[in-house]
């Protein structure tokens, strides 16, 4: 994937309150410079602001310390507290444990639905160019090789080789003005995407980018958007993540269904035991008690308070007994 030359930073950088809040801190000059260094290397890697190594080998602790030369604790250090700010978010691959790092509000630091939209137009033209080169060529052996450089603001440089191998027919051009309503992205985009992966690839990342924007995530270009997810893989099962949604808040409706019925049960074997308390004669609780305070070991001020909780602790034991045994 080709880097990306440069990163937006503001020159309020510092004016930021989460930037302010670390400013104060003991350790606050390395970790300005690491999360310069993530920065950096978020638009080194080119992929919407995960740090990723390769498409399914994330940076980890051990790698970034080395990278910028800095002690690993200084490293957690620093990451801990930029998920403490909301500054990185922990994701996770679908099919692993293995945790990714995300930079938040990438779009703050670099435009990357536009970088996308640029590579995204550079691939179909250097396609229509091979494409053209084939026709011209069609009935000669073809062993042009050629490069292609693309410059976007000195942002990209793309260098494509052209080869033998038979060019398919083009996919059609965006037709975002004519997507049907509520849709993000049109059917015939949607379908030039499947020419690159699979149906179910495409559905799949479809399905989970709407999941993405109805949590309320910002995103200007869903095309290029969803083209990124697809290209990188990091896209989840929608149906699993509705899977664990639903079974979390089954959990928690369990949970509160119990609490509430124990609260009830409480509620009546209190009301109860006061009922039982007060319909005892003054002789019977007299005795009770009496027999009681033989038991207690304590100041003798105190043993006809703690005679009449433990009688109604009786009482109420007694009760939960009998509730269980008619159960």
């Amino acid at each position: 994937m080709g880097q990306i030359k440069w990163i937006k930073i503001t020159t309020d950088i510092f004016d930021d309150e989460k930037i302010k809040l670390i400013d104060s801190m003991p350790e606050r000059d390395t970790i300005l410079v690491i999360w310069l260094k993530l920065l950096t290397l978020a638009g080194k890697s080119n992929r919407s602001g995960y740090l990723l190594f390769s498409d399914n080998i994330p940076y980890d602790d051990e790698m970034l310390s080395t990278l910028f030369n800095r002690p690993i604790n200084s490293i957690r250090l620093a990451i801990g507290t930029f998920k403490k700010f909301g500054m990185i978010v922990v994701e996770h691959f679908s099919d692993s444990e293995k945790e990714i790092l995300y930079i938040s509000n990438w779009e703050k630091h670099q435009n990357i639905d536009g970088m996308e939209k640029i590579k995204e137009q550079s691939r179909l033209r250097v396609e229509r160019y091979r494409h053209k080169q084939k026709l011209l060529n069609n009935k000669k052996p073809c062993n042009v090789t050629s490069n292609v450089t693309v410059t976007q603001s000195n942002a990209i440089d793309i260098d494509i080789d052209i080869d033998k191998d038979i060019i398919p027919p083009l996919p059609p051009k965006s037709f975002e003005n004519e997507k049907c309503e509520g849709d993000l992205i049109s059917n015939q985009n949607l379908k030039a995407l499947g020419e690159k992966y699979s149906e179910k690839e495409v559905k799949t990342a479809y399905s989970f980018l709407k999941h993405l924007i109805k949590q309320g995530k910002q995103i200007k270009d869903p095309l290029a958007f969803l083209f990124t997810l697809l290209k990188n893989k990091t896209y989840e099962d929608i149906t699993e993540i509705e899977a664990q949604r639903q079974k979390k808040e089954n959990e928690e409706r369990k949970s509160k269904l119990q609490l509430r019925k124990q609260r009830e049960l409480d509620n009546f074997l209190d009301k109860k035991t006061e009922e039982i308390f007060e319909n005892m004669s003054q002789e019977e609780v007299t005795e009770k008690v009496s027999e009681i305070k033989k038991t207690l070991e304590c100041d003798e001020k105190l043993k006809d308070g703690l005679a009449l909780l433990t009688l109604k602790a009786q009482i109420r034991k007694d009760l939960e007994f009998q509730r269980v045994n008619t159960s």
